[in-house]
């Protein structure tokens, strides 16, 4: 009988033990605080990447800090930020347009301790970027999509933005480097736009007027897919072109409910913040744990991770007609 009591008593304590660091360690990763600060706030693109990061804060139980400028403003941006490096944050995830401005001031947070990290198109000095459209990842789904949709035969016609952009000019490769595995494939041209949309559409209708059986068009930056939708369906050969390529959701909603784009590749803000997040959160609870190839971040599934370009690149989404709807840019 006391043998029994007292292996009772050893349970009763252990288990009370692990309660207690059960809750301890809640109670410190409630005391964490990351800084989520966007380019500006208010817009869609940005609101769906507070929903991200929020979500991870509430996956891990942390607190987050979603603040930025009302509107495209590098000074009121850089307030903010040393504003959140003062106050101690644990980490800082970032997105900047004026890179220069905050080389200096990234680096002195770092080495005051405040860890940042960038999102989106991400900061200098960064210790990790979390973004999404990694171009041989994209490239890759484009030129498959496109080999899939139109049987491994027919004319393509690529549009890209600038020819001597080198993150388009990956994209370029890897797509034509999976066209180049199907014989029956004929890239009819490459065809630079400057990612501008009336130059973009131009270039489709004169390639449509040259090429009146082409099979489709592959876009590598966002202007080309409604531009090329457009001068399809101005063609009269809505579906029956195919059109893949990275695109915004709101300016194809309707080219996707139609059918006329089926091969739309969108980069959902929120899975690149709540990447984010995960990948601060790990580097601050685990000794500058960083990612590794083929890491798993929950909602945010299995991002691309590079790591000699310290980035992982959320997975991108192929847009259908039952989930435009669901990203509001």
């Amino acid at each position: 009988m006391k043998k029994f009591c007292l292996m009772l008593m050893i349970l009763v304590l252990i288990s009370t033990g692990a309660a207690f660091a059960a809750g301890a360690q809640e109670a410190v990763d409630e005391e964490i605080t990351i800084a989520v600060i966007p380019m500006f706030i208010g817009h869609p693109w940005f609101e769906r990447a507070e929903y991200g990061a929020r979500k991870a804060a509430e996956d891990l139980g942390i607190n987050i800090e979603y603040v930025g400028p009302e509107r495209a403003d590098a000074a009121r941006q850089l307030d903010i930020f040393n504003d959140q490096v003062n106050r101690g944050v644990d980490a800082i995830l970032l997105a900047v347009s004026e890179a220069d401005m905050f080389e200096r001031p990234v680096k002195n947070a770092i080495e005051q301790g405040v860890p940042v990290f960038g999102f989106d198109i991400g900061a200098p000095g960064e210790l990790w970027l979390a973004s999404g459209w990694e171009p041989v990842a994209s490239g890759t789904q484009i030129g498959e999509g496109m080999a899939e949709e139109i049987g491994g035969s027919g004319k393509v016609a690529i549009l890209t933005g600038s020819l001597g952009a080198p993150y388009l000019a990956d994209r370029l490769d890897a797509t034509i480097d999976v066209l180049d595995q199907y014989p029956d494939i004929e890239v009819t041209g490459v065809y630079p736009t400057e990612d501008d949309y009336e130059r973009a559409l131009s270039a489709a209708e004169s390639v449509l007027h040259a090429n009146p059986d082409l099979a489709g068009f592959a876009c590598m930056t966002t202007t080309g897919v409604p531009a090329s939708a457009r001068a399809v369906v101005e063609a009269g050969l809505g579906g029956e072109v195919a059109i893949h390529g990275v695109a915004m959701a709101q300016q194809n909603a309707d080219y996707v409910k139609d059918g006329i784009v089926r091969g739309g590749i969108v980069l959902a803000p929120c899975k690149m913040t709540y990447l984010g997040v995960m990948i601060a959160y790990n580097y601050v609870t685990e000794g500058g744990r960083l990612p590794e190839p083929d890491e798993e971040f929950g909602w945010a599934g299995v991002p691309v991770t590079i790591p000699e370009e310290q980035a992982s690149y959320a997975p991108d989404v192929l847009l259908t007609p039952e989930n435009v709807d669901d990203y509001e840019f």
